[in-house]
C-alpha cells in the first residue's frame, strides 16, 4: 500500500492534502479502493466531465450509462421529462462526486499496468487534458442541435 500511495503522490497531477487524505482512507493493500464515500466537490459540480477531464474515460462512461438507464426507467414509467433531467444530472453528480477517488484508483492500476510502475510515464497519463470534454460537449450539442433550433426559431419537430 505505501509503495502504491508512493507512486500516485508522486504522480497525481495537483495533489491537495485533502486529496491525499482521501486517497489515503479507501486506498488498500493491492493498491484498489475500498468502497467508502468520500466526496469531491469538482466532480459532483461537473459530473462525467470531471471523469474525462481526468482521463477517466471508461469510468465516465460507466457513469454516464448508470445516470441514463435510470433516466430510461423513469421516462418509459411517464414522468415529465424534466423530472428524468433532473434525475439524470443528479444520479450523475453523486455517482461522480462520491465515488470519484475510488474511480480514479481503478484507473491509475490500469496505467501501473500499462507503464510498470515508470513515474514519468505515469505522470503523463496522470495529467488532465480538455480535449476530451470539448468533443463530449460538441457531440452533445450536434445531438441537441434540432431542439436547440427549435427553441430559437419557434419552429416546431416532428
Amino acid at each position: 500500500m505505501n509503495r502504491v500511495l508512493t507512486l500516485l503522490k508522486k504522480s497525481y497531477f495537483n495533489l491537495s492534502l485533502k486529496d491525499e487524505e482521501a486517497f489515503s482512507k479507501i486506498i488498500r493493500d493491492d493498491g484498489l479502493g475500498k468502497c467508502k464515500i468520500v466526496f469531491n466537490m469538482f466532480a459532483f459540480l461537473f459530473g462525467w466531465f470531471y471523469l474525462l477531464y481526468r482521463r477517466m474515460s471508461i469510468e465516465a462512461m460507466g457513469v454516464l450509462v448508470a445516470s441514463l438507464m435510470v433516466g430510461y426507467i423513469l421516462a418509459y414509467a411517464k414522468f415529465h421529462p424534466l423530472i428524468v433531467l433532473g434525475v439524470i444530472f443528479l444520479i450523475n453528480s453523486l455517482l461522480s462526486g462520491f465515488c470519484y477517488y475510488f474511480l480514479y484508483l481503478n484507473k491509475f492500476d490500469r496505467d501501473r499496468d500499462y507503464c510498470k510502475d515508470d513515474i514519468e510515464c505515469l505522470k503523463s497519463r496522470a495529467k488532465p487534458k480538455l480535449w476530451p470534454v470539448i468533443l463530449a460537449i460538441l457531440i452533445i450539442l450536434f445531438l441537441i442541435w434540432p431542439w436547440i433550433f427549435a427553441l430559437v426559431s419557434g419552429a416546431k419537430l416532428k
